[in-house]
């Protein structure tokens, strides 16, 4: 039928149509296949965003091939702690300066006692000593010297008229400080003598033969300086010698003061 045949062609015009436009009236165009995802290259690695949550904000992305290595920092050097000084520690006392001098002087007691043509003799009475010693002190508690000293009667000796007895000596002196109490120890090996001297001027008209003498210090210094001290002692002297085929012996023994660089 001519109806029937005109509305069939109708209908395949439409059909054929609708496509184009859709296309030109901007219809969603049929669905495309997804493209497959690129694939990183294996030698690069994608950096990661700065944006990314699980790398904290105040970090920042680095490429970790293009970012230069950083530099080999060696290790500072730690300097070893001081000790701090305090009053009173060891920084703050005096050292020694390898010098030892000795001086004292002081009065006391001298007696000698002997025999003479079967007759005992006694001189004793007061009397005045002095002493030096020249030597070197290794640390704070030692020191060795050369020390001369004398001791002078002042009472009419019984070897002669108007006459005095001195005794003199040289020996070595070894120290002994115990500190921090600075109190010392001293004694003193000695070569010695008995001197006659005429009273008034002191001219010596007879002596002893060599004999064997010891001296013994005990007493406390004060410090008045780095290297100074001033000090107090007790002093005990002893010797025996010989003169015209008899034995003498003395004892003295006194207070002294005394005064030390070292």
């Amino acid at each position: 039928m001519p109806g029937t045949r005109a509305s069939g062609a109708l209908w395949v015009l439409l059909v054929v149509s609708a496509p184009v436009r859709a296309q030109d009236g901007g219809l969603p165009a049929p669905d495309r296949a997804e493209e497959p995802a690129a694939t990183p290259s294996p030698s690069r690695s994608a950096a990661p965003s700065p944006t990314d949550p699980t790398i904290p904000a105040t970090v920042p992305a680095v490429d970790p091939i293009s970012a230069p290595p950083a530099p080999l920092v060696p290790p500072a050097s730690v300097e070893p702690a001081r000790p701090v000084a305090t009053a009173g520690s060891p920084a703050d006392e005096p050292h020694h300066s390898g010098w030892f001098v000795h001086a004292d002087f002081g009065a006391g007691y001298l007696r000698t006692t002997g025999s003479r043509g079967g007759s005992s003799l006694t001189t004793q009475g007061a009397a005045l000593n002095v002493s030096l010693a020249l030597g070197w002190a290794p640390n704070e508690e030692w020191a060795i010297a050369l020390e001369g000293l004398g001791w002078k009667s002042l009472s009419a000796s019984g070897l002669g008229q108007n006459t005095s007895l001195e005794l003199q000596a040289l020996g070595l002196n070894v120290t002994r400080y115990f500190t921090p109490a600075d109190i010392f120890a001293t004694v003193v090996v000695a070569g010695t003598r008995l001197a006659i001297t005429a009273d008034g001027d002191d001219a010596e008209i007879g002596s002893s033969d060599i004999g064997f003498g010891f001296k013994a210090l005990l007493g406390k210094e004060w410090r008045i300086g780095p290297d100074f001290g001033f000090g107090l002692a007790g002093e005990l002297v002893l010797s025996v010698n010989r003169e015209g085929g008899q034995t003498l012996r003395t004892l003295g023994a006194g207070l002294v003061l005394s005064w030390t660089l070292r």
